[in-house]
């Protein structure tokens, strides 16, 4: 009897340990590692269950990096708790930052429609905001995640004069937003229908606001034009596809081309339907910005919808780009996964018709 009691006793005990072991494990802080067991032992098997029990916390730990890796947080859910797995801090009540780091200080965010996208070159505290997008409350957010990081936005540029690419909001500030002389024409030739296209899109953008741009400075002749915004080189590169006075922007220290509406992965090319060459026009862009790229050696390239790429990615978009264009000058079957978006087969469906004219 003695060793059976001496048995449930030692049972009891590990029970008791493994229990007090669980609960230490839950309470204790993230940061803490738990110190390697030596394999093998009369213990091994009680060991076993031990590490058996951290095995939701690790997973919960891949799970939580790959969500947020993956940013499934849409734009508008509600985001009550986030748990920063670096720094070990919680944001409890409030949306979490979206921006990604994509270079050197270069952070872009995307919105959901269209997959519209923001960029924010940042020089210390001051930061340049370009195009950014999309709906109110996609401005709020980030304003707020700028105030948030210590970044103030001393300047904005768009890049071409389509409605979604000339917003603004109050909260960002009232600054410079530098465009092309033709896009600050054309904006203010067209506001009425810009700000009646966004109010049909996206509803409760500030009429005072939107399309309030500055024309560039002027540069002596065969001198890039450059955003004055104080911080990192900013060279505006003109080009005449898509949009009378469309412009990429280069950030040579970073390594980073701001595309605007081209070079896109869910975009096919939109023309500029009243241009009077719309399909040179855009011949000419693809070599204006394939050239641009090697002259300083750019590595990653950013369209205003999609998603950003390296220089295999911008090969490969430039094939397609122009693979589109061929079959679309010919009247030959285009075979191009962008069209498998209903909203681009209605745009690739008009350009049949503007190139058969």
């Amino acid at each position: 009897m003695d060793g059976l009691r001496w048995t449930l006793v030692v049972l009891v005990a590990a029970a008791l340990l493994v229990v007090v072991d669980r609960l230490v494990a839950r309470w204790e802080p993230r940061e803490r590692r738990r110190p390697e067991r030596p394999p093998g032992g009369s213990g091994t098997a009680a060991f076993g269950e031990v590490v058996e029990l951290f095995q939701p916390n690790a997973r919960f730990l891949h799970e939580e990096r790959e969500r947020q890796r993956q940013d499934l947080v849409q734009p508008g859910d509600a985001d009550p708790m986030w748990i920063d797995l670096d720094s070990g801090s919680v944001a409890v009540g409030g949306r979490r930052s979206r921006l990604e780091l994509i270079a050197p200080g270069v952070w872009t965010t995307v919105a959901h429609r269209w997959r519209t996208r923001t960029t924010v070159v940042v020089d210390h505290d001051r930061c340049l905001v370009v195009d950014p997008a999309l709906t109110p409350q996609d401005l709020d957010a980030l304003a707020s995640d700028l105030h948030a990081r210590g970044w103030r936005p001393v300047a904005g540029f768009t890049t071409h004069a389509h409605w979604d690419h000339v917003l603004w909001s109050a909260v960002l500030g009232d600054v410079p937003r530098w465009a092309t002389a033709e896009t600050v024409a054309q904006v203010a030739t067209h506001r009425s229908r810009l700000l009646r296209e966004a109010d049909d899109e996206v509803p409760g953008h500030d009429h005072a606001v939107v399309g309030r741009l500055t024309a560039l400075p002027t540069a002596p002749a065969d001198t890039p034009v450059e955003v004055p915004w104080g911080g990192p080189r900013a060279v505006v590169i003109p080009y005449a596809g898509h949009c009378p006075g469309s412009a990429a922007l280069l950030l040579p220290d970073a390594g980073v081309l701001l595309a605007g509406d081209v070079l896109s992965d869910v975009e096919i090319p939109l023309l500029d339907r009243d241009a009077a060459d719309p399909m040179g026009d855009y011949v000419r862009t693809l070599d204006v910005l394939e050239a641009a790229v090697a002259r300083w050696d750019v590595p990653v390239v950013v369209p205003g919808h999609g998603a950003p790429c390296d220089r295999a990615g911008l090969a490969e978009r430039l094939r397609a780009d122009r693979a589109y264009l061929a079959a679309l000058s010919t009247g030959g079957d285009v075979d191009d996964p962008r069209l498998e978006d209903p909203e681009q087969v209605v745009e690739h469906t008009a350009q049949v018709r503007l190139v058969g004219r």
